[in-house]
């Protein structure tokens, strides 16, 4: 399992780090017109076919610790043929309708990037459901290879066919990097079946009916496609609400690029480092909860979102003053009004990184107790507060008003799901002395880092600088103030430095 969650993890963070370069390949525009396809993209995969690896895996399992290695196949072969079918419809929807979509979304001519796409929809549905089945019967490399292959074709293939078609338009560019992922998928699914195929259990079949499998997908499919849903209504909403502030089409899809694919690039990075955490997290916690260990689980619990709290604030901190430094280093594509539209907007956003940071604990926490319907909810109120926030803002304000309700929605997330946990767990001990701490140091280190970001005019130069001088400082504080107890150090690599500095 350590294997799967480290590859897991690193495949998220070449995902976060993919639309950088792409970025600077394609333009505002182009990322924009890729991010406003791809958004629908992944809306099409949630409700099909992303949420079978979970659900068969788990049932497979099932299965096979009871003996019924025939209701195992049966179950695997049915959720395959289920995903296949609602697949091979929604495909057919993105292929035939997409140019439709695409001028809904303001995004005139993106039909040509739906129907490259559309066939990663059906290759989709069938490798979830292979990863599932590895998955259910413990054979984790499968899962673990098709992840390298999913994110290293779509970076090589993606980045050097959008390299080609540059010339073309921003249209054309976002098209050919969008074939990169349907590359992807399709080399996946196609390792993952000749593994399927050679290592096929010969035992017999026992016939699972099509509505067991829809009846309990349901509530995965639900909790899947809540985030989803929400870009969805972005790729929508957010360039004609721009245009209602009076931002022609063209410049609302970059600006659209510039805020999806650009600045929430360089805010998941940090977040993807605290997934590592959570992904770790919900086996601990949830055999806290089977031996009914609640003081182990509040223990856990707690360093948990203290290590999520330590990374994440001094990340947001370190972008609201580095912004500028940050956008200019990164993408360099970027002409002196994009550049500066995306500074402000990442020193709004910053403190989302916190936010989503904590969300991503909770939600792992309450999955660890089973209540992942309660983080489900909390993040379906957020979405819908969001879409309101935009139809008020936007027109507005313009374009701080995308920032804005991102920031918003995703507080009250964090907001929602601290008051369940609560709830079901009791106050955590010295949380607010903790939350001081944190704070101070992360004040403190702002402070250092001040003077490199305004002396130095080179932005690599300002950010390796202050970067160096500000973890330091931040580290040293930390261990100072005591955020962490010594029995917590000693749980943690380097114990033995760190709890003498900590003394």
């Amino acid at each position: 399992m350590g294997i799967l969650t480290v590859i897991t993890v690193l495949a998220k963070v070449v995902g976060a780090l993919y639309r950088i370069p792409l970025t600077n390949l394609i333009g505002a525009e182009g990322v924009g017109v890729y991010q406003l396809v791809f958004s629908i993209y992944a809306l099409a995969i949630a409700l099909t076919s992303s949420f079978h690896t979970t659900l068969i895996s788990r049932q497979v399992a099932a299965y096979r610790a009871l003996g019924e290695r025939e209701k195992a196949r049966g179950y695997f072969l049915t959720a395959l043929v289920e995903s296949g079918i609602s697949a091979f419809l929604a495909a057919g929807v993105l292929f035939l309708f997409g140019e439709t979509i695409a001028r809904a979304q303001g995004a005139v001519g993106g039909g040509v990037g739906y129907r490259v796409i559309a066939p990663a929809v059906l290759f989709v549905s069938f490798l979830s459901a292979l990863k599932g089945w590895f998955n259910g019967n413990m054979r984790l490399a499968p899962t673990a290879a098709s992840l390298l292959i999913e994110q290293t074709v779509k970076l090589g293939v993606g980045l050097s066919l959008a390299y080609l078609f540059r010339e073309r338009g921003a249209v054309q560019a976002a098209a050919a990097a969008l074939f990169g992922v349907t590359t992807a998928e399709a080399l996946a699914v196609l390792v993952l079946a000749v593994l399927y195929l050679k290592q096929r259990d010969a035992s017999g079949l026992s016939r699972v009916p099509f509505r067991t499998v829809l009846r309990e997908g349901l509530p995965l499919r639900f909790g899947g496609g809540i985030m989803p849903l929400a870009a969805f209504a972005d790729s929508f909403l957010i360039v004609r609400l721009l245009f209602l502030f009076g931002v022609e089409r063209t410049a609302g899809v970059a600006t659209y690029g510039i805020y999806a694919g650009a600045v929430d690039s360089i805010l998941n990075f940090p977040v993807v480092l605290v997934l590592a955490v959570a992904v770790a997290i919900i086996p601990v916690i949830s055999r806290s909860k089977a031996m009914r260990d609640v003081v182990s689980l509040k223990e856990k619990s707690t360093l948990t979102l203290k290590i999520a709290l330590v990374i994440s604030l001094p990340c947001a901190l370190a972008l609201l003053v580095l912004a500028p430094q940050a956008i200019r280093l990164l993408y360099p594509v970027f002409s002196a009004e994009e550049s500066l539209l995306a500074s402000r907007l990442l020193r709004i956003s910053s403190a989302s990184v916190i936010f989503l940071s904590l969300t991503q604990i909770y939600a792992a926490l309450l999955q660890s107790i089973d209540r992942a319907d309660v983080a489900a909810e909390a993040l379906a109120v957020s979405v819908l507060v969001r879409v309101i926030l935009l139809c008020a803002l936007v027109p507005r304000i313009g374009a701080i008003g995308i920032a804005v309700s991102g920031l918003v929605s995703y507080a009250l997330t964090t907001v929602l799901d601290l008051v369940k946990w609560l709830q079901y767990t009791g106050r955590a001990k010295n949380a607010v002395k903790t939350l001081a701490s944190v704070g101070l140091s992360g004040g403190i280190m702002v402070l250092t880092i001040l003077a490199p970001a305004m002396l130095f005019e080179n932005a690599m130069v300002s950010i390796l600088t202050s970067a160096a001088i500000g973890s330091l400082i931040y580290f040293l504080i930390i261990l100072r103030l005591h955020v962490f107890s010594s029995k917590e150090l000693m749980s943690m690599p380097f114990s033995s430095i760190t709890t003498k500095i900590g003394r």
